[in-house]
């Protein structure tokens, strides 16, 4: 009986419930390494057609692009200048242009972008299912002379049931999972490594670059 009361007001839920991220990290106090230089800075971009994200039971779910972009970019300077040890900015740019232009006012020559692609949500009622999230991201790196030299496209999944009713914050924390699971996925990049591996080691990460 308990269950059945908890589906029909879980059913009876309708409109649209905005997913509450965090920011993620503050990069602000993230290790600067003394010894390395800037090499770049970074860019995130959300090309979504629409914050509307998919549905759980009645309720439609929405993610603003700028916390979406704002979320996911701090966890990716968290991964590239804590756990890679690189030394890169982020920048608030949309624009191709507009990033190259900062590059060249911080003085680097490396442009980072990551473009958010698509992100859905679904459940058809949250309590005798899970919540399946699926995120689509886009890496690019653009190297000295502008040229691209890392491409990679990925996908990924997360799933988990929530606590009804849907509310903004157990949405917002699906989102966010779903975030670091598709940036974990470029941390086992063998490619990645290498370029990354030359950023810090320059022509000697070409020989390092071999071990990975």
């Amino acid at each position: 009986m308990k269950t059945t009361s908890l589906l029909l007001i879980l059913l009876l839920i309708n409109g649209c419930v905005g997913a509450r991220l965090s920011s993620g990290p503050n990069t602000s106090p993230l290790i600067k390494h003394e010894d390395l230089t800037s090499v770049g800075v970074a860019a995130t971009v959300d090309d979504r057609e629409s914050e509307k994200v998919g549905t759980i039971g009645a309720a439609t779910i929405t993610v603003r692009k700028s916390d979406l972009a704002n979320v996911v970019g701090n966890y990716l300077i968290k991964y590239i200048n804590e756990k890679v040890g690189l030394n890169v900015e982020r920048v608030q740019m949309n624009e191709t242009g507009s990033i190259k232009l900062a590059a060249s006012k911080n003085k680097v020559n490396r442009i980072i972008i990551l473009t958010i692609k698509t992100l859905n949500m679904f459940s058809l009622d949250a309590l005798l299912q899970p919540v399946d999230v699926n995120l689509t991201l886009e890496l690019r790196i653009l190297g000295e002379g502008g040229d691209e030299i890392y491409r990679r496209t990925v996908t990924a999944h997360y799933a988990k049931r929530i606590k009804i009713p849907v509310i903004e914050k157990n949405t917002g924390e699906l989102v966010e999972s779903v975030a670091k699971e598709a940036l974990r996925q470029y941390s086992k990049d063998q490619d990645l490594k290498k370029i990354i591996a030359k950023f810090k080691y320059g022509t000697f990460g070409g020989t390092l670059a071999k071990l990975f």
